[in-house]
């Protein structure tokens, strides 16, 4: 669901390291937002400041939302940032190149050629063996 960025609230925050978001905004530049802000009911911030700072930079005016029923449980709030970040950990060095080794080797591999490039390779060996000229 999308929801006007203007239109959710923000309380206070579990995290409070305010880390630089340049890659994340790149990042979502280029590829899209992967995963969706949860907000409750009253569309109240559980999860994602990060993610929606980096769209609201953007300038986005609108961002796909999961909707979280909490009925103003505040403990369920504060139970699902604190879950949502939690297995969250940064890439080391060696998952970062990783990345980038799978990636050359995706892009590395060779293009698989249509059938109907199979097919007109035919066609020419055929009218090359009887020296036939096409028109």
């Amino acid at each position: 669901m999308k929801i006007k960025i203007d239109d959710i609230k923000i309380s206070a925050r579990i995290r409070i390291d305010n880390t630089d978001i340049s890659q994340l905004k790149k990042s979502i530049e280029e590829i899209g937002l992967l995963n969706p802000i949860i907000v409750d009911e009253e569309n109240e911030l559980l999860s994602g400041f990060r993610r929606l700072t980096a769209c609201r930079e953007l300038g986005w005016e609108e961002i796909d939302a999961v909707v979280f029923k909490t009925s103003d449980n505040e403990v369920k709030k504060l139970d699902i940032e604190f879950h949502e970040n939690l297995g969250r950990i940064d890439l080391s060095n060696d998952d970062r190149l990783n990345y980038l080794q799978m990636r050359h080797d995706l892009l590395s591999r060779p293009k698989r050629k249509s059938p109907w490039y199979y097919f007109k390779k035919l066609w020419d060996l055929f009218f090359g063996l009887f020296n036939w000229k096409k028109k």
